[in-house]
C-alpha cells in the first residue's frame, strides 16, 4: 500500500440533520436489514448486533437499505464497526450511492491502520489507501461517519476528520455496510441524518401491522404485484421463476389467482394457466371491477381479455396507441371503465429529454368517449409528476383518489407510495401528495399497492419475515389515508319471468346530468355482476341484452358516509305480448303530472326500443299510493301518463303505438303500509300489447 499522511482535525460542533433512521440491531422486527447465508457467507443479528461473516479470502459482501436521499441536501450516516477476526490487511465499513449498473462509493478501513475513499470518480486522494493512527486494531470500536454539508463530503474516524473533498455523485439511492475479505464484523448504532421534510397526512394514526397473506397464498419465490377486485373476494398476481409457472422457473412470471369469502382467509393461490399465461412474461394491469375483464400492458398500447361462457376472450387492443420510451409500464383501470391511469415515458413527459439516459416515467390518463373511442394520453401534471420516476398508479373506486410510487418526493425508501385527491373535473388538478407513513413505507423499494372498494386494508408486497422472497401482506388503513366511501352493487342478471342468467352489458348513469357515466359486463356463466358507484349522484342502472328489455333501478346516493353494498337483481324482460316493464326512473314533480329532467334517460331509452322495433306497441299504466282522494288519486295518474305519452310522441313515435289509461291506487305492487312501499306504488310502467 502507498502511505500517505493526513492532518487529522477534531470534530467541530456542526448543527446536524434530523435523524431519518436509527438502529441498535436490539431486534429486526421493522426488516431493514436483510439476515440469511450464502456459500461463503451468513449474516445475522445476535447480542444487539449486526453480524457479517464471509469466509473466502478477497471475496467480501455488501448489505444495503435504499432510503430516499436527496442528493443536494445535506446527509449523514454513522455507524459503530469491531472486526473481531480474519484478515486485517484489508477494509470494511460503508458503500452508498449503488445503483443497477455496479458504481458506488465506498469509505472503508483497515484494521493495520488505513483507510480509502473507492469511488468511480478520479480525484486526488481517491482510490489510494492512506495511513492513519486514529483507526483501532482488530476487535477495537471504529466509528465511521461520513457527512454532506454545503456541498463538500467530509469523513471521520472516531470523531477525527480524516478527508473532505467535493460532493460525489449519488449514482443510486442504496446504502449500506460493505466488507472485502473474509472476516467477523459487527456493527451497531448505525444513524442516518437527512436535511428533508416528508409530507405526512394530519392526524395519522400509527400502530398497525402488515399481516402475511400466509402460505396457501405464498411461494419461496418471488410473488409480485398484487391486483384486488373491487368485491375484496379475488387478488391476482404474479410470481416470478416458479417451477410451477408455465416456462418453468426460467420463465420470468406468470399470474397467479387465490380467493376469499371474508378477505381473512385466502385459497391455495393457483396458477391461472392458458391462454392467460404461457412461456413468456405475463405482466397482468388491472382487473375491472366486475372481475369480468382482464387488462394487459403492451409497450404501444393495452390489451383486454373479456369473460366467455368457455373461459377468456382472445385478447383485442383498445384503441389508444403511443410510443413508450422504456420497455416498463403500469396501469389501472377505474372503476366505472372509464378511465386508465398509466405509466409511460413519452415526449409530452414533464422532465423529458430525449439526448439523456434517465428512465424517468410520469403517470398518464386516457379517457373513454361516449362512443367507446379512448382519447390521447393527457400528463397527470406537475402535482403529481416529479423529476424522477413515478409508478404503480392505482386509482381507488371513487375515482378522485390516487396512490402511487414515486422516487422523486421526500421519503423513507428509494421509493414510497403517495395518495392525491382530484380536486377538480379535469385529471390535472391535484392536492399535494402525501407520504403514506412509515408503517406502510419502508427503507427500501415501495409500490404495488391496491385496495378493495371497501378501503378497509391495504394489499401489497413485502420481503420483510417473509415465506421465502417477496410475499403479499394486509394492512389495515387509517382514516387519513382512505378513498372517499362508495356503494358497491352487487348482483345478477336475470330473466324476469325465468329467473335463469343472462349475459348483458350493464349501464350506469348520472340522471341529473343525463350522462352515461359507467359500464360493465355481468358473467356469462352466472349472470354475476358488481358496479362500484360514488357517492353525491342520482343513478339510474340498467342491464341490456338482445332479445330484451331492461327494467331500469333508481339508486339515490346523496347522503352516504360509509361503504356500502347492496344486493340487486338487474332484470331483463323477453320482447314477449303481455310482459310489463316498470320505469323506475321517471320523476314527477310532487303531486303534479310534470316531468323531472331525470326522466328523460330513461324516456329516450324506451323511444329508442320502439324505433328498433317499429311493430312494437305499448300500453302505459300510471299507478299511485292510496294516500288522498280516491277520484284525484285516479286524475292525476291519468295526467302523468299523458305527460309520458306526450314527451314519446313529440320524439317521434306515433301515439296510436301507445295507449295508456291511469289506475290510481287501485293496483298496489306491495300493501301501502309504510312509505317504502308507497313509494313503490308511486309509479309508471308499460305493457307490451302487440309485437
Amino acid at each position: 500500500m502507498k502511505i500517505f499522511c493526513l492532518l487529522l482535525v477534531s470534530v467541530s460542533l456542526q448543527a446536524q440533520p434530523p435523524v431519518l433512521l436509527r438502529d441498535d440491531f436490539s431486534s429486526n422486527k421493522d426488516g431493514w436489514w436483510w439476515t440469511g447465508k450464502g456459500e461463503n457467507y451468513s449474516i445475522r443479528l445476535e447480542r444487539g448486533k449486526y453480524i457479517i461473516t464471509t469466509l473466502q479470502k478477497d471475496k467480501g459482501r455488501y448489505i444495503t437499505i435504499s432510503p430516499f436521499i436527496d442528493g443536494k441536501k445535506d446527509f449523514s450516516i454513522e455507524a459503530t464497526f469491531v472486526q473481531k477476526s480474519g484478515t486485517d490487511n484489508n477494509g470494511y465499513g460503508f458503500m452508498w450511492g449503488d445503483n443497477t449498473n455496479g458504481k458506488y462509493h465506498d469509505f472503508t478501513i483497515a484494521s493495520t491502520g488505513y483507510f480509502r475513499i473507492l469511488s468511480p470518480e478520479k480525484r486526488e486522494k481517491l482510490n489510494e489507501w492512506i495511513v492513519t493512527d486514529k483507526v483501532k486494531p482488530l476487535g477495537g470500536e471504529n466509528r465511521l461517519k461520513i457527512e454532506q454539508r454545503k456541498a463538500r463530503l467530509y469523513f471521520y474516524i472516531n470523531s477525527q476528520l480524516v478527508l473532505d473533498v467535493p460532493t460525489l455523485p449519488l449514482y443510486g439511492t442504496r446504502l449500506g455496510f460493505i466488507t472485502h475479505t473474509n472476516m467477523v464484523l459487527e456493527i451497531d448504532d448505525f444513524i442516518l441524518r437527512h436535511d428533508m421534510k416528508i409530507n405526512l397526512p394530519p392526524n395519522l394514526a400509527t400502530g398497525f401491522v402488515k399481516e402475511n397473506l400466509g402460505p396457501h397464498v405464498n411461494s419461496p419465490y418471488d410473488d409480485l404485484g398484487p391486483i384486488i377486485t373491487a368485491d375484496g373476494r379475488t387478488i391476482y398476481f404474479g410470481r416470478e421463476n416458479s417451477p410451477e409457472n408455465m416456462g418453468g422457473k426460467n420463465d420470468g412470471e406468470d399470474i397467479y389467482v387465490t380467493t376469499s369469502t371474508d378477505g381473512v382467509t385466502w385459497s391455495k393461490s393457483k396458477n391461472l394457466g392458458p391462454p392467460i399465461n404461457n412461456t413468456e412474461t405475463n405482466n397482468m394491469a388491472a382487473v375491472s371491477a366486475d372481475n369480468n375483464m382482464l387488462m394487459f400492458c403492451r409497450s404501444d398500447g393495452f390489451q383486454v381479455r373479456r369473460r366467455t361462457k368457455d373461459g377468456w376472450s382472445e385478447p383485442e387492443y383498445l384503441n389508444v396507441r403511443f410510443k413508450n420510451e422504456v420497455k416498463t409500464m403500469e396501469a389501472n383501470l377505474s372503476t366505472d371503465g372509464k378511465a386508465i391511469v398509466f405509466t409511460a415515458k413519452l415526449s409530452q413527459n414533464l422532465f423529458y429529454n430525449p439526448a439523456d439516459d434517465v428512465r424517468e416515467k410520469d403517470i398518464y390518463v386516457t379517457l373513454q368517449d361516449g362512443k367507446g373511442n379512448w382519447g390521447a394520453p393527457v400528463n397527470l401534471g406537475s402535482h403529481i409528476n416529479t423529476a424522477g420516476d413515478e409508478l404503480s398508479p392505482f386509482l381507488a373506486a371513487d375515482g378522485r383518489t390516487l396512490y402511487f410510487a414515486s422516487n422523486g418526493r421526500p421519503g423513507y425508501g428509494s421509493y414510497d407510495i403517495y395518495m392525491s385527491k382530484r380536486t377538480g373535473n379535469s385529471w390535472t388538478e391535484w392536492t399535494e401528495p402525501v407520504n403514506l407513513g412509515p408503517e406502510i413505507n419502508t427503507n427500501s423499494f415501495d409500490a404495488y399497492y391496491t385496495i378493495s372498494a371497501a378501503a378497509d386494508y391495504a394489499i401489497m408486497v413485502s420481503d420483510r419475515n417473509s415465506h421465502g422472497a417477496s410475499d403479499l401482506v394486509r394492512i389495515k388503513l387509517p382514516e387519513a389515508i382512505k378513498p372517499d366511501p362508495v356503494v358497491l352493487l352487487m348482483g345478477r342478471t336475470l330473466n324476469a319471468k325465468t329467473r335463469q342468467p343472462v349475459s348483458a352489458d350493464i349501464y350506469f348513469e348520472d340522471l341529473t346530468a343525463r350522462k352515461e357515466i359507467g359500464e360493465a359486463i355481468s358473467d356469462p356463466k352466472t349472470g354475476s355482476y358488481r358496479i362500484a358507484l360514488t357517492k353525491g349522484k342520482n343513478y339510474g342502472i340498467r342491464a341490456e341484452a338482445k332479445g330484451y328489455l331492461s327494467v331500469n333501478e333508481n339508486f339515490e346516493l346523496a347522503s352516504v358516509t360509509e361503504y356500502k353494498e347492496i344486493n340487486k337483481d338487474l332484470l331483463l324482460v323477453p320482447i314477449v305480448v303481455g310482459e310489463t316493464i316498470m320505469l323506475n326512473n321517471v320523476f314527477f314533480q310532487q303531486g303534479r303530472p310534470v316531468l323531472k329532467s331525470e326522466s328523460f334517460p330513461e324516456l329516450d331509452r324506451l323511444v329508442e326500443i320502439m324505433r328498433d322495433n317499429p311493430t312494437v306497441k305499448i300500453e302505459l299504466g300510471g299507478h299511485t299510493d292510496n294516500v288522498g282522494n280516491k277520484d284525484a288519486l285516479r286524475i292525476l295518474s291519468e295526467n302523468r301518463v299523458k305527460a309520458v305519452k306526450d314527451y314519446l310522441v313529440l320524439k317521434g313515435i306515433s301515439k296510436d303505438r301507445v295507449a295508456g289509461k291511469g289506475y290510481g291506487g287501485d293496483v298496489p305492487v306491495v300493501p301501502n303500509t309504510n312509505e317504502a312501499n308507497r313509494q313503490r306504488n308511486r309509479r309508471v310502467e308499460f305493457k307490451i300489447v302487440k309485437k
